[in-house]
């Protein structure tokens, strides 16, 4: 009854703004002022009706739609999935192949055999250093071993018949034996005048020229490097020292060149480093393009959790108290068919956060219902409408 009332003032009143529409336009064009100040006096008594009837509407709509008396809401359901974090750090890339080469005796460089850029194998000759001199010493050398040896087993011969002192042919011994190690001395620096290849690689950069006097461990005479394999080193903080092992799962990016690699862990260093309390960790990575360079930085995760039944909810759908504590709502079924329930506020207990997800380790099942919009605007035992 209240309704048709409401419909049949509406009506007269549609009616009624359809007449005074017509008055107004000919009260305007009569340009008279006190008539239109009275027209305006009537428009605004009119508004002051039409309000009256705009509420008495609302009411009634309110009466009649079920929708207006609950807050509406849409839901997530609480599923059980695996979940893993990751613990970010910056690093670098490294080779254990790229080596500085020095000489191991002093000298002039002879020859360089080899070109920067140049593939050698393990054992190739890279570099000679000038050598006669030490030729010219073993070529001696062998004279006066050879005369030493004929003193030496002419010495044996008569001390054998008792012929001569003991004292003769001990030193004739002694004479000969140092010889020969002073021949051994000088082919091993012979061969020394010899830079080879320590292992496969490619000459990076010659440094020293030919003709360049050459020092051991003070001159570098070229660098080889060899980037089959690659290691990305970086330093964690100690916190996480129980957390993460030897073969973790590593997540590499490197930015310069937009590449990611999965790769694990190859080693963690055994001491704390007392400057930043930090310790060392390797992975180790195939270069097979040689598209990764020494020094290259990279962006390393590192996976210090891992669970494989997780229950995880949207940052947002989590609220937080003065007391800092943390809450969700939780719908509790009431009307399945109006899509009604109960609204529980719902302690929980966190866990880790990743990609604005978070654990829940307590307060929450799989297979619960929780509030996920209009959120704000509910209270805890009120009854909602979910349209999801």
């Amino acid at each position: 009854m209240k309704f048709k009332i409401c419909f049949l003032t509406f009506a007269l009143i549609f009616f009624s703004c359809n007449k005074n529409e017509k008055d107004t336009t000919s009260i305007i064009n009569s340009k008279d002022l006190k008539l239109i100040q009275n027209k305006k006096a009537e428009v605004g008594r009119q508004i002051n009706t039409l309000q009256k009837e705009l509420k008495i509407l609302n009411e009634v709509i309110f009466d009649l739609d079920e929708n207006q008396k609950f807050p509406l809401v849409t839901n997530v359901k609480i599923e059980s999935k695996p979940f893993k974090h990751f613990i970010e750090v910056q690093g670098s890339l490294d080779s254990d192949k790229n080596l500085k080469l020095y000489p191991e005796i002093p000298g002039i460089i002879k020859t360089i055999h080899v070109k920067e850029g140049q593939k050698v194998l393990k054992g190739t000759v890279l570099i000679e250093l000038s050598n006669e001199g030490i030729i010219a010493q073993l070529d001696q050398m062998r004279l006066q071993v050879k005369l030493a040896k004929t003193t030496y087993e002419r010495q044996s011969s008569l001390w054998k018949e008792k012929i001569g002192s003991e004292i003769q042919f001990l030193q004739a011994e002694t004479n000969y034996l140092s010889l020969k190690k002073n021949i051994d001395q000088l082919k091993v620096q012979i061969t020394k005048s010899k830079i080879i290849a320590p292992f496969d690689g490619i000459i990076d950069e010659l440094i020293a020229d030919s003709g360049s006097n050459v020092n051991p461990g003070v001159t570098p005479v070229l660098r080889i490097i060899n980037l089959d394999k690659i290691k990305v080193k970086a330093e964690i903080p100690e916190t996480h020292i129980t957390k993460i092992k030897k073969n973790s799962e590593a997540i590499v990016f490197i930015p310069i060149l937009s590449s990611t690699i999965i790769s694990k862990i190859s080693s963690i260093g055994n001491i704390i480093n007392p400057n930043n309390r930090n310790f060392r960790i390797e992975i180790m990575l195939k270069n097979n393009d040689n598209d990764f360079k020494p020094n290259m930085t990279a962006k390393i995760s590192i996976n210090d959790y891992e669970n494989l039944n997780a229950l995880l909810v949207s940052q947002k759908n989590i609220i937080e108290n003065s007391a800092n504590e943390f809450y969700v709502f939780k719908l509790d079924p009431l009307d399945f068919e109006q899509n009604k329930y109960t609204a529980i506020k719902t302690y929980v207990k966190l866990g880790k956060t990743s990609d604005n997800k978070i654990e829940v380790l307590e307060g929450l099942k799989s297979g619960d219902l929780i509030i996920e919009d209009g959120i704000r605007q509910v209270k805890d035992k009120q009854i909602v409408k979910s349209i999801n």
